[in-house]
């Protein structure tokens, strides 16, 4: 006879498959150092059958994303092992250390579409400079007017990323896919953990000497074709239809060294 199913046993089926994997993504999940700290304190002063009864597992398995953490210092509270603040500060303290940790929360597509254009906003703009952020079907994702270029805009294509280390950039337009003029000016590439910010400003111009496309040594090449089988990337002289990506490996690190900024020289190297 065939199982039954019941809404009780879909529940178990799915808290077990679920187990160990941990919420949203690795970079922009929370250091918790705080909190470690904090409960690191209070497990010198349990034993070891006494964390197993509370949470049902050993001190070396407790994981702060599960809320192990937080319901061992409270228990530790209760004992008066520790002090009733210290929770609230702990996470007080973790959530400054990384501001950025509600983006694990976010779909990916939101994540580039919506939070990226926020936080380059913050860093490029002033009061008086024009911030156009353009339509899906449009070839570039930016239009900015800083105030001193009087009217002069500059269009950005961004890219964002949350893969750390090894950020990845993905759907790379070549800057001449609408036409014979290049759409965008600079490929702004952003990565994000959940407590900082990394940046690559590439000048359109330079795109194409990173590019595999048949003529650069491969030494010097970190863009690739994404999708397809063809070796080279925009090698199509109609059109240039396909798209580019590449990650911030070692190598590739090396190779782009010139063009990562600081979040605070941002908007004075996109400017001059």
């Amino acid at each position: 006879m065939a199982e039954k199913k019941t809404w009780e046993g879909f529940c178990s089926y799915f808290l077990k498959t679920a187990e160990g994997r941990a919420a949203g993504r690795k970079s922009l999940r929370r250091g918790w150092r705080s909190l470690r700290e904090l409960a690191e304190k209070c497990t010198a002063q349990l034993d070891e059958k006494e964390i197993h009864d509370l949470l049902g597992k050993g001190r070396d398995e407790l994981d702060p994303e599960k809320n192990d953490l937080k319901a061992l210092i409270a228990y530790s509270v209760g004992k008066g092992i520790q002090d009733g603040r210290a929770l609230v500060e702990a996470l007080a303290s973790n959530h400054a250390s990384d501001p950025l940790a509600f983006l694990a929360e976010h779909s990916g597509k939101s994540f580039g579409e919506k939070w990226a254009p926020v936080i380059a906003r913050y860093w490029l703009c002033h009061p008086k400079d024009r911030w156009v952020k353009k339509k899906a079907k449009d070839f570039y994702d930016v239009g900015w007017f800083p105030a001193e270029l009087t009217g002069r805009e500059i269009r950005i294509e961004l890219k964002a990323s949350s893969e750390d280390p090894a950020f990845r950039f993905q759907q790379i337009r070549h800057p001449r896919l609408g036409g014979s003029l290049s759409a965008y000016d600079v490929l702004l590439c952003l990565g994000v953990t959940a407590a900082s910010l990394e940046w690559w400003a590439i000048p359109a111009s330079d795109l194409e000497t990173l590019a595999d496309n048949g003529s650069n040594p491969p030494e010097s090449a970190i863009i690739t074709i994404q999708h397809g089988k063809r070796a080279n990337v925009w090698n199509d002289t109609v059109g240039y239809k396909h798209e580019g990506w590449f990650c911030t490996d070692g190598r590739s690190r090396r190779i782009l060294e010139k063009y990562h900024v600081l979040s605070e020289n941002l908007r004075r190297r996109l400017v001059n």
